[in-house]
């Protein structure tokens, strides 16, 4: 599903509402993927279309402001991430962009919030992309990509370990941001 269709899948209105509620009270806020297009949309940024999905290993750079970000700062300037979207999302005007692909944005920061959207799947284990391989053929847009999908899943075989060594580290440092930032 995408951010933009509530009419197949009205749940995502109750999605948005909870990530616009989440913000008002100030409750951090990590979303992934789908979690980061619709923490755009509902800021005052969007997603939109992109004109080639991103779908398997494909490297992302670090902003330089990353540097001072909490959740970003440990890690190296450029990385293999995995991704597996046909949607790319444009942060809010004042939202502080911290990652980009050759494609697009991929990891921002609301400026005065604890929260973040991060376009690539640092959640994803071998199990989960093994999944996401072998029902290709129900996302039209991976579909139309044309992947050799028997490369990767040897990709993500080579590098799931460094990967989920990279997601855990991210998603600890959030948790850990999120719990020091309660007692405000």
């Amino acid at each position: 599903m995408h951010v933009d269709q509530e009419r197949q899948h009205p749940w995502l209105r109750g999605e948005k509402q909870l990530l616009r509620d989440l913000l008002a009270r100030d409750v951090p806020v990590l979303g992934v993927c789908l979690g980061a297009q619709l923490l755009a949309e509902v800021t005052g940024g969007s997603a939109q279309r992109s004109a080639q999905p991103e779908i398997g290993w494909h490297a992302v750079e670090l902003d330089a402001k990353a540097a001072g970000d909490p959740l970003l700062a440990p890690l190296r300037a450029s990385f293999d991430s995995f991704q597996w979207h046909s949607y790319e999302l444009s942060a809010p005007g004042d939202a502080i962009a911290l990652a980009r692909s050759a494609s697009c944005l991929q990891v921002f920061r609301l400026r005065g919030k604890d929260s973040w959207g991060v376009q690539f799947h640092a959640e994803a284990t071998l199990e989960t992309i093994t999944d996401w391989v072998r029902e290709y053929r129900s996302d039209e847009d991976a579909v139309r990509a044309q992947l050799d999908w028997a490369t990767v899943l040897a990709q993500t075989r080579w590098r799931i370990a460094s990967w989920n060594e990279l997601g855990m580290g991210l998603c600890r440092r959030f948790l850990d941001h999120a719990e020091s930032s309660s007692g405000r």
